[in-house]
């Protein structure tokens, strides 16, 4: 059954309002659907389709490309037709046509004959014979001037070949040399990243805009009477520019340091979505995230979905929590949440700079139609101006780019030599809470305090061929005495990163003198696992990942990478973010844990234990220094 291809129209007075008539106009989308078109006004597909599309879908029309529209509406042409000269002859499919006499009422027959009337002979013009001496002949022209280069040709010198042959060779050079000298800039102009000094004047270009937030914003509450959410403390100025700028509807990068306040923009991007009555997605790089966030916008805002690779919950909420693997899927199959869709929350925006996964955030980015606003945060990215201008420019549509000014939870550098015993309390600062200068002489002492313990044979310091493996025995101590330096100084939680699920296993195992809590946690450890495992198969509760870390978990030790079951993970995330769990052994991923629960005065130690094969980028040790 074909669709209907026009629909009733009133016509009204302006003035009073009355009823004129009825009008029956065509439709512009007639017949369009998930299966034939890229346009937001196709026919909605089948409810179980809604969230997730299907892969036989297009995708909605992406935002900063100029979208397709055929010049005038179906009423337009119509209206053009001709029906008495302009009708056509011949019938599609059909040779030959009907032919009519002149009079274009009266058929003629096949075997009749047309008049035809006889053509009038035209006479060539003549020209004057001043008109023919004006007259140019090319031909003529083009045939002497072949002649006499010819000759041109025969008479040059050898003399003169050579000096054509040296100009063209200055020349050359010339060229080369002004192209290295664009390629290659000089000392003094090559632009040095100052990352701690504070910036005077605001930056512009052409898609990308960055806010002043030196001077406090004063006429905040005149601006926004009525938030869409409010905090019990007073908002910076960096978050306020935010908040403006999202009233607006506009595109807004927030690249602040870390503990800045960063979310405070994402929960209002989420609260102002669930006024208007729209949706808002938040995506981050890796799956630990996104529960994390779940947890904490479930109690903030009640109505709230998470869609990851292992968790599939409430997946019609107005704020829906995912990976960005996720999301770029949906757009994809053409979802049709995009077209409810207000906000993108992009968390840990930095992840577009990852060789491997970058691709990834660069498609959702293209990929995002006109009315969604983009919302990115990231703590990591040095070149702000850059990336924000490369966005505004491909979505056509401007971005603001907010930054602070200086860290608001300072950060040490420790480097830790202990090895148990006398040396377990060995701790040395290295980079200051400035964090402008490196303190050599702290290093020098942790280097004399290594050489000082090692044998006449290895009196140097660091390994001459290759890295020094400890054994099992001596990475036991290491890590005893380390976490008793770190109990006794009240610098607890801490989480050490390795490159291995095997290592993170056999550390966990190296730890079985450790205990790190008291009866009480111990009990309330106990029945919150358990409260957590109940849904499984007795069986399954008996497997022995899930024996070990009931153990480990007991005393205070939690394991955390790939290896692990979704809903183990899930546990070590909450009872660490409660405080329960005093040693995280993770495997190295930068952003999937939450400081907002140590304290100020706390120190996080990422003790990452290099292994021979890997490689780490300059960005990647940046990331790990600042945070």
């Amino acid at each position: 059954m074909a669709p209907l291809g026009t629909t009733l129209k009133l016509d009204r007075e302006r003035s009073p309002g009355k009823l004129l008539q009825f009008r029956e106009v065509p439709l512009d989308n007639m017949g369009c659907t998930a299966k034939n078109s890229m346009s937001l006004k196709r026919a909605p597909g089948p409810p179980e389709q809604a969230v997730r599309g299907s892969n036989t879908n297009y995708p909605f029309w992406p935002g900063g490309i100029d979208e397709l529209i055929l010049t005038g509406s179906a009423e337009d042409q119509d209206s053009e037709v001709d029906f008495v000269n302009n009708l056509l002859t011949v019938p599609p499919g059909f040779k030959n046509g009907i032919r009519f006499k002149s009079d274009g009422k009266t058929p003629i027959k096949e075997d009749e004959e047309v008049p035809v009337r006889p053509a009038e002979p035209q006479t060539p013009n003549k020209l004057s014979k001043e008109e023919e001496a004006t007259v140019v002949n090319l031909m003529s022209i083009i045939k002497q001037e072949g002649d006499l280069l010819g000759l041109w040709q025969e008479e040059t010198k050898r003399d003169e070949k050579i000096a054509k042959e040296k100009i063209v060779i200055e020349k050359l050079d010339a060229e080369v040399e002004n192209e290295l000298s664009e390629v290659i800039p000089k000392e003094d102009i090559i632009p040095v990243l100052k990352i701690s000094e504070t910036k005077t004047q605001r930056i512009v270009t052409q898609w990308a805009e960055e806010l002043d937030i030196s001077k406090p914003v004063e006429d905040f509450q005149k601006k926004i009477p009525v938030m869409a959410k409010t905090w019990p403390f007073e908002l910076d100025p960096f978050q306020k520019k935010a908040i403006l700028k999202l009233e607006e509807h506009a595109n807004v990068f927030v690249a602040a340091h870390t503990s800045a306040g960063k979310t405070v923009v994402a929960e209002y991007a989420i609260a102002l979505s669930q006024k208007h009555m729209t949706k808002t997605i938040y995506t981050s790089p890796i799956k630990a995230l996104s529960n994390q966030k779940y947890r904490d916008f479930k109690d903030t805002f009640g109505d709230v979905g998470l869609i990851t690779g292992d968790f599939q919950i409430n997946q019609t909420a107005q704020c829906l929590i995912m990976t960005t693997e996720i999301l770029r899927s949906m757009l994809y199959c053409g979802s049709e949440v995009v077209r409810d869709l207000e906000y993108v929350i992009f968390d840990e925006v930095h992840y577009i700079n990852d060789s491997e996964r970058g691709h990834v955030w660069e498609e959702v980015l293209i990929l995002l139609p006109d009315h969604v606003s983009i919302v990115m945060l990231s703590a990591t990215v040095p070149n702000t101006m850059e990336f924000a201008n490369w966005v505004g420019g491909t979505k056509k549509k401007k971005v603001y780019v907010i930054s602070t000014l200086k860290r608001p939870i300072p950060l040490q550098h420790f480097l830790y030599t202990g090895s148990g015993g006398k040396s377990k309390d060995e701790r040395f600062l290295i980079v200051d809470k400035d964090g402008k200068s490196f303190n050599a002489n702290g290093y020098l002492e942790a280097c004399k305090a290594k050489q000082s313990r090692q044998s006449n044979q290895k009196a140097s310091f660091g390994p001459k061929q290759g890295r020094q493996h400890l054994t099992p025995k001596q990475e036991t101590t290491m890590w005893v005495g380390f976490i008793d330096h770190l109990k006794r100084n009240d610098k607890l939680p801490v989480i050490a990163f390795t490159l291995s699920r095997n290592r993170c296993d056999q550390n966990s195992s190296n730890l079985n003198s450790v205990d790190l809590t008291t009866s009480k946690e111990k009990s309330y450890i106990l029945m919150f696992f358990h409260h957590c495992i109940q849904n499984l198969k007795p069986a399954d509760r008996l497997l022995p990942q899930v024996v070990k870390l009931e153990d480990l978990l007991k005393r205070g030790i939690g394991v955390h990478h790939s290896g692990i079951l979704p809903i183990l993970k899930e546990i070590v995330e909450m009872l660490f973010q409660k405080g329960l769990v005093k040693r995280k052994i993770k495997k190295l991923h930068l952003e999937g844990i939450n400081r907002q629960h140590l304290s100020v005065n706390s120190v996080t130690f990422h003790c990452a234990m290099w292994d021979a094969f890997w490689n780490t980028t300059s960005s990647e040790m940046w990331r790990c220094k600042i945070r």
